[in-house]
């Protein structure tokens, strides 16, 4: 065996020590690497643990918003949280490590849709700011609700049957009366206190008990709308001396024209609306049509003949008295198809005419264009609502020099105008206000009455209408675009507002009354209804500081108006929208009088609300931003997104 020599001996030696120098180096690399990497994570963890701080600050600020019911500065901020300790995960205090919470405005303070708000959530260090986290806020509108009360009132509950399709929220006990099948809750429900009869209510989203009161607006809130109308021209006051209680003397009639000639009434600029004002007359009732004792007596009720090759409207009031004492002999009225077989008699005492439910014969609102001709002496006048000094009303000039392109969009066909001569619609397009800043770049969107407002006709805008005392819908209101046939954003929108009831108005044109068929009227005789249906639409958003209720619901003909295959009641009342009501009111019995309820729900005012609608005060639809925490100041921030 060979003995090495003294140099190898001395290469090996150093071999191993290089060897174990290199194993050393790594093992201290190892080392290093792992408590790097240590390091590291334990940064990034400490950067999340302070952006999960960050972002409970903002929902903690939210809940305060909410909760306590804390005012948004008008300009600047204000400070809710100033240099809280911060916690991780696990509870434990991270030490040197603070947040504070600041809230203000940061978009319009009075814009349509509720006041925009920020709360921003900065979390600071020795080194000054290290997060900075910005919550945005959305006020929500009144306008969500499907149905709100403050009050259930007495005896009223929800029943078999009943559903409704958007949120609830009551600031009261809300009962569920048992049947088949359940009433149905579709949406989110919220009651301040207890529900009773739970096991007899579906609940599609479920349901809060015990919740938060949301206070309704106040008078002086809703007053506010008044200088938004005012501004656009579009504020008016009801005439004195103020009418009977269940009267108004102003009318709003929306109506949609088609301006473009494309067979459509829904482009963005051809909506549009009309004032009518009666005089105070002894028969007032001409702006509601409202229920009198006897039909035959009616002013807004008739049928049309022709004489000398002209239609002629007689009022049922003339067919039924007759004119030929006050007109002389040879000037009768032709007799009435269907119900009369004789001449129409010169008194009283011919009592066998009544109101026909046939098509033909209808009642119309004070100042509609079917009561334009009308019997006077000489043969068949005009009655002129363009002007002041018609005997029962007249329309309100909005200018005395139209725009052609109304004059022109009257003629079409889908404008639904009666007489569509040059020299009637070159008067008809001083009489209509527009809703559109097309032709109005002064409106807000609002209408206000102060007083009382019977409203009617086809909307097309997005437009709230807000009456200081009774509002009264006294024919359909109707979508010119049908709910959910188009974006929200071009989709219209109505909403109501009163600070007295609101109410489905009991006259001629939607609460059937019972007619005599032989010499008296007899309340076991044939409902009649003067509309086409029995129907009754009403599209839009309702908010009353007193009730929504049906005038007299328990009243009148029940057994001649179906509802969706039932044979009592006074027919359907279908609702597109929500109500907003201080105690709730009624509008049908169970035993069949009044109308059906069919209250659906337009999406449209959960996302794009009317103009100028209450705000219940609550914050939500957070979005987060991160804001670069260098050099931040919080007064700086809210300075440079307040509105000016």
């Amino acid at each position: 065996m060979r003995t090495p020599r003294t140099d190898e001996r001395g290469m090996a030696l150093i071999m191993v020590m290089l060897l174990t120098v290199a194993v050393a180096a790594l093992v201290a690399g190892a080392i290093f690497l792992t408590s790097s990497s240590t390091l590291i994570s334990k940064g990034q963890e400490r950067e999340e643990e302070m952006r999960n701080a960050a972002d409970a600050g903002i929902e903690l600020g939210r809940s305060a918003l909410n909760g306590q019911a804390v005012s948004m500065p008008t300009t600047g901020y204000s400070t809710l949280f100033a240099n809280q300790q911060v916690t991780d995960a696990n509870g434990n205090v991270i030490p040197n490590v603070t947040r504070s919470v600041y809230y203000g405005p940061t978009s319009s303070t009075t814009g349509q849709y509720g006041v925009f708000g920020s709360v921003v959530s900065v979390i600071t260090d020795p080194s000054g700011a290290v997060v900075v986290r910005r919550g945005e806020l959305n006020q929500e509108s009144f306008a969500k609700f499907g149905y709100f009360t403050d009050n259930e009132g007495s005896g009223i509950c929800f029943a078999a049957g009943d559903n409704i399709y958007g949120p609830l929220h009551t600031n009261d006990d809300m009962c569920i009366y048992s049947g088949s099948p359940n009433a149905t809750f579709w949406k989110t429900v919220e009651t301040a206190g207890s529900i009773t009869g739970l096991s007899y209510g579906t609940f599609k989203q479920g349901y809060t008990q015990h919740s938060s009161i949301i206070p309704m607006p106040t008078t002086a809130a809703l007053s506010l709308l008044l200088a938004q109308a005012t501004i656009g021209g579009m504020a008016f006051t009801e005439p004195t001396p103020a009418a009977s209680a269940g009267q108004a003397r102003i009318r709003i009639q929306f109506m949609a024209i088609d301006l473009d000639g494309d067979g459509r009434v829904t482009g963005p600029d051809e909506g549009f609306y009309r004032v009518y004002q009666d005089t105070g007359a002894t028969n007032g009732d001409v702006v509601m049509a409202s229920r009198i004792a006897n039909a035959y007596s009616s002013r807004n009720c008739g049928h049309y003949h022709t004489i000398a090759g002209r239609q002629v409207f007689f009022t049922a009031n003339q067919h039924y008295k007759g004119i030929k004492d006050s007109l002389g002999a040879t000037v009768q009225p032709p007799s009435w198809p269907g119900t009369e077989t004789t001449g129409i008699g010169t008194t009283e005492g011919n009592q066998s005419l009544t109101i026909s439910s046939g098509g033909a014969y209808l009642c119309w609102l004070g100042g509609d264009e079917h009561l334009q001709y009308t019997w006077a002496a000489g043969g068949p006048k005009p009655r002129n609502t363009f002007v002041a000094a018609d005997s029962f009303g007249a329309w309100v000039r909005y200018t005395a020099t139209p725009d052609p392109a109304i004059i022109a969009g009257l003629k079409n066909p889908a404008s639904n105008i009666v007489d569509t001569s040059l020299a009637n619609r070159t008067i008809l397009a001083q009489y209509l206000w527009p809703l559109s800043r097309t032709y109005n770049p002064n409106s807000k969107g609002v209408i206000y009455v102060t007083g009382r407002l019977a409203v009617s006709g086809v909307v097309n805008s997005k437009v709230t209408v807000t009456a200081s005392g009774k509002l009264f819908v006294v024919d359909d209101l109707k979508y010119a675009i049908a709910p959910g046939a188009a974006p929200c954003l071009s989709a219209n929108i109505l909403g109501l507002i009163a600070g007295d009831s609101i109410f489905m108005a009991d006259n001629t044109l939607n609460a059937p009354w019972d007619y005599t068929s032989g010499s008296a009227l007899d309340p076991s005789s044939t409902a009649r209804n003067y509309k086409a249906n029995s129907d009754e639409t009403l599209q839009g958003v309702v908010l009353t500081l007193a009730s929504f209720t049906a005038e007299h619901y328990a009243n009148g003909g029940t057994s001649q108006q179906p509802c969706q295959g039932t044979s009592a009641g006074r027919g359907c009342l279908t609702l597109t929208g929500g109500i907003i009501q201080q105690q709730r009111g009624a509008v049908g019995t169970t035993s069949g009088s009044g109308y059906l309820k069919r209250y659906n729900y337009d999406l449209c005012a959960y996302q794009t609300p009317p103009p100028y609608f209450p705000t219940t005060g609550r914050y939500d639809r957070n979005r987060y931003y991160e804001i670069d925490p260098v050099g931040f100041s919080v007064a700086t921030f809210f300075a440079s997104l307040t509105p000016h």
